[in-house]
């Protein structure tokens, strides 16, 4: 064992290991570990590290002493970061006027992940970023190994929702949540102190037989059938549709609904596929206490065979290649007291190891709980529109060619990123057009992998009538020259109601009040006529975008029909594995049936040729007799 903090590093033998705790599972471990040391000073260089604030680094190797298996099982390696720490001592006497005493050090850690993404909580808006790229910037001191085609997509937009807002919910559980809405899969390697995402089990190494003179108990615990369909509705008001997902165990009427609203059929096939994996059935679990320490691997993801003559014949689990999942481990020193095995290198422990095994072609996922992160976060934007100046009101509409969807461009002054909103209506009937024009404050919405326009936060300059009146107005139009504006308000506590169009200096104002209709035309002479242009920038800026989406989408496309193809493939050669395994166990069981049926014919032969033999002699005995009487 070895603890490392502030650049020291300190060994500490085994002899001085009293106890060891821990619990091991494919995403990562927590585990607890007490030792004690000898007579220290006040300056203790262990004594002061173990003080400060610093982050600790525990390395711990537990192996038998004298392993009996050849080639011996790998040590279990447990290396992580220190979560919680006590420390208590008890005095010693003196030497040379110096108080000495011995020190009890617990430490509690757990895998890096745990220790340092639970508390990491960020809240940010990313653009034209995958996963991967997130997970790179987050990682930290973390090694993480990324084999997974999902990870590499680049979104639109990524926001992260983690922030002070959201109690309870790190980053730790943010990734699990993700890995679980993806179907993935996240591991831990404790041998190689690594993380691994990827979309599939991790399928290494060949299994090690597991002989039953080395097992205490073995239970088998078969999961509850899964008793529902799903139903996946997409509620869309010009094409909706229902898709029934069954599975051969459920029950007629039994459903779980999931309810959508995505105009892209790709999109949603794509939770279809996801929802209809979710129903695959789970396989038999397997509990497993040893009698001593384990002659074979026992980490996560080592893989096991329950093999050999003296396991039951009918066994549930016999000969199937398993999968260890998670490893109890604790250890207690024969002596715990602090003047024991102070310089040993290793010490005698009672040992108590447990593990729980699955099918090795097990599918689905064993997670840790975890939260789910609270979308959508609400932040204030300007709406995004290229060209002309800054004041004037102009508007953006993106359509993507592929999908026929038109968006609007939404800029996020906090982390000055521009993103896509549907081009909706929002609050207005269908028969008003008003798009959201340039620069305007609004609220968005930022979920997950999208963003939503909620409101308006504030009029447009000329917009609002003066304070000492009471009125209502609407401005149409580009700017203050080019524009038109419909305004009713009250003159002398009577209604008027009055329409100016201005064009550079050409303006007509048409005005109403009580009593009179007022029409007029104008142009002024000082004015000069402007200079009629045409800005292409909009349309620059709305084909940028879309080939970007473009882009994005057939990548994407392409990564999803490559990962549905590579899953698709997956479960072809997994179901030929099993049907294989079952035929060669079904052929061994036929076998055995003629094997022992064969020793039966030949026992019974040999009986009767014991018994004629026995009578033979008894004969020869009778006969040998006879002649003795003759002579």
């Amino acid at each position: 064992m070895s603890l490392t903090s502030g650049g020291q590093s300190f060994t500490i033998p085994g002899g001085q290991v009293k106890h060891v705790s821990a619990r091991m599972a494919p995403h990562g471990f927590s585990a607890s570990l007490t030792f004690w040391t000898t007579m220290e000073k006040k300056d203790a260089p262990l004594f002061l590290a173990f003080q400060k604030p610093d982050l600790i680094e525990v390395r711990l190797a537990v192996s038998e002493a004298r392993p009996q298996a050849e080639p011996p099982p790998a040590p279990l390696v447990l290396r992580g970061l220190v979560r919680g720490r006590r420390l208590q001592a008890e005095t010693h006497g003196a030497l040379k006027g110096e108080a000495r005493v011995f020190r009890r050090y617990t430490v509690e850690f757990a895998d890096p992940a745990q220790v340092l993404w639970r508390q990491h909580r960020p809240t940010e808006l990313h653009t034209d970023m995958s996963m991967a790229e997130i997970l790179e910037a987050h990682k930290a001191s973390l090694q993480l190994s990324l084999d997974w085609a999902t990870l590499k997509i680049k979104q639109p937009l990524f926001c992260l929702a983690l922030g002070a807002d959201a109690p309870g919910v790190s980053f730790y559980d943010f990734v699990l949540w993700y890995v679980h809405t993806h179907q993935g899969v996240f591991t831990y390697d404790s041998q190689k102190n690594q993380y691994l995402l990827t979309d599939s089990k991790p399928a290494e190494g060949q299994p090690a037989n597991l002989s039953p003179l080395s097992v205490q108990s073995l239970r088998v615990h078969v999961p509850a059938p899964i008793r529902h369909g799903t139903r996946v509705l997409n509620a869309l008001a010009a094409a909706p549709t229902t898709q029934a997902l069954e599975q051969p165990q459920a029950v007629a009427g039994v459903s779980h609904d999931v309810l959508l609203r995505e105009p892209l059929a790709t999109r949603a096939e794509a939770r279809q596929k996801q929802e209809k994996t979710r129903l695959q059935v789970r396989q038999p679990r397997y509990q497993l206490a040893f009698k001593d320490f384990p002659p074979v691997n026992v980490f996560p993801g080592a893989r096991l065979q329950l093999t050999g003559p003296l396991w039951a014949a009918g066994l549930t689990g016999r000969d199937e290649d398993l999968r260890v999942q998670t490893v109890e481990l604790e250890a207690r020193a024969d002596d715990e007291g602090q003047h024991a095995g102070q310089a040993n290198p290793s010490a005698t422990f009672q040992t108590r190891v447990a593990l729980e095994l699955e099918s090795a072609a097990e599918p689905a996922v064993a997670l840790p709980a975890f939260r789910a992160p609270r979308y959508p976060i609400h932040v204030e934007g300007l709406v995004h529109s290229p060209g002309g100046e800054p004041e004037d009101r102009r508007y953006l509409i993106s359509e993507d060619e592929k999908t026929s969807i038109h968006s609007f461009r939404m800029t996020v002054p906090l982390w000055n990123k521009t993103v896509s909103v549907l081009a909706e209506p929002i609050h207005f009937p269908g028969q008003f057009f008003f798009p959201p024009y340039k620069n305007t404050r609004v609220l968005v919405a930022l979920h997950h992998e999208r963003a939503e326009l909620l409101r308006f936060l504030d009029w447009k300059e000329g917009v609002r009538p003066p304070q000492d009146g009471q009125g209502d107005q609407i401005l149409l139009g580009q700017n203050k020259k080019s524009q038109t504006a419909l305004t009713h308000d009250f003159q002398d506590d009577k209604p008027v109601w009055r329409m100016l169009r201005t064009s550079g200096g050409d303006t007509q104002v048409v005005r109403m009040g009580e009593g009179h209709l007022f029409i007029q035309v104008k142009e002024s002479e000082a004015s000069a006529a402007p200079t009629p242009t045409y800005d292409v920038s909009p349309q620059v800026q709305a084909a940028k975008g879309d080939l970007t989406a473009s882009v994005g989408e057939s990548i994407g496309m392409t990564s999803t029909a490559y990962q549905g193809a590579m899953g698709a493939t997956r479960a072809k050669m997994k179901s030929a594995q099993a049907e294989a395994k079952t035929a060669l166990s079904g052929a061994r069981k036929e076998v055995g049936a003629k094997v022992a049926e064969a020793k039966g014919t030949l026992n019974g032969a040999a009986a009767r040729l014991d018994q004629g033999t026995g009578e033979l002699a008894a004969a020869a005995a009778s006969a040998k007799a006879s002649l003795e009487k003759l002579r």
